[in-house]
């Protein structure tokens, strides 16, 4: 795959009629390594429609640099929320206040467990010490994790419903 190729390609892409394009600057084995932003770069050079930036961007300030290494229209921040909800709200870490409101979002309507889980994994990432997370992580139920939550961080589950 060569930067011609993947700009040719955003052009078919264009061509078929997309509104925009969003580009992961890396290949499914590259998950925790730089985007290649020259990719970007040729999709942008190639297309006139939109073109939105998706990978290593972790925090506001990773927001400039991404645009001006791709050209693009704009950013996409995954990896970053997920380890903090707030993260755009100025916080360095999740606030408990996001894990209470997730617990309260998700039981609420029927997250499955699996979804509920890997949300408070991810939020709980730069919060807890590595032998808590090894504990959270071993928990097998939503009422395991319930109590783990509220013993140490008084987070009680409470429906959103109105009563």
């Amino acid at each position: 795959v060569s930067t011609q190729s993947t700009g040719a390609l955003a052009l078919a892409i264009e061509n078929a009629g997309a509104a925009f394009i969003s580009v992961h600057g890396r290949t499914i084995k590259e998950r925790n390594v730089t985007p290649h932003y020259e990719y970007v770069n040729a999709i942008k050079d190639n297309v006139k429609i939109p073109v939105i930036h998706n990978g290593g961007v972790y925090s506001p300030e990773d927001i400039e640099p991404a645009l001006q290494k791709t050209g693009a229209d704009g950013v996409m921040c995954a990896q970053g929320l997920l380890n903090n909800p707030a993260l755009f709200a100025g916080y360095k870490e999740t606030p408990i206040q996001c894990v209470q409101d997730w617990v309260n979002i998700a039981l609420t309507y029927g997250t499955t467990f699996v979804t509920f889980k890997h949300h408070l994994v991810f939020m709980l990432e730069n919060v807890l010490p590595k032998h808590e997370k090894k504990i959270f992580n071993n928990l097998s139920t939503i009422p395991s994790v319930l109590d783990y939550l509220d013993s140490n961080f008084g987070i009680k589950y409470q429906s959103i419903l109105p009563t």
